[in-house]
């Protein structure tokens, strides 16, 4: 028999976010699974060395690692909100905030951390369109499960 001990839930902290729990929370009480939560922020210091290719006088890179450490504060702050409203019952082993490439991140979480199965929304088509699809590189990448929630 298939046993799901730990979920890994990436939260967007988007529309989709809320969409997902139903799925979450079926999961988790039908094998009596532990809840890891993981939102991931692209790291600014990507766009400083992509666009400020010139030494200035203003230290970009310290300006985006300050601004950097600030939205992470605030994502932590959220993804917390966020567990308190929609997972309050659930078993929460982690909720964790982390600066990366988004399907690198989970991937690697997913390693570290012995997770069994993954739990996501797949996004909205304007989304896929602008951004590429996070959800459809983890499900092509993972070496676990992946249970992919369309959006609305």
């Amino acid at each position: 028999m298939i046993d799901f001990q730990k979920i890994l839930f990436p939260v967007s902290l988007t529309d989709i976010s809320p969409v997902v729990v139903p799925y979450v929370v079926t999961m988790a009480n039908r094998f009596g699974a532990k809840i890891h939560l993981l939102h991931v922020l692209r790291r600014f210091d990507w766009f400083v060395d992509t666009y400020v290719s010139q030494p200035s006088e203003t230290d970009f890179k310290s300006i985006a690692s300050d601004f950097e450490d600030q939205l992470l504060s605030r994502a932590q702050q959220t993804l917390e909100v966020f567990k308190g409203k929609y997972l309050k019952d659930l078993d929460i082993v982690k909720s964790t905030v982390v600066a990366g490439t988004h399907y690198k991140e989970i991937l690697g979480y997913v390693e570290s951390e012995k997770i069994d199965l993954i739990i996501m929304g797949s996004g909205s088509p304007l989304q896929k369109a602008v951004f590429g699809s996070v959800a459809d590189k983890v499900a092509k990448l993972s070496s676990v499960p992946v249970m992919l929630v369309k959006s609305n």
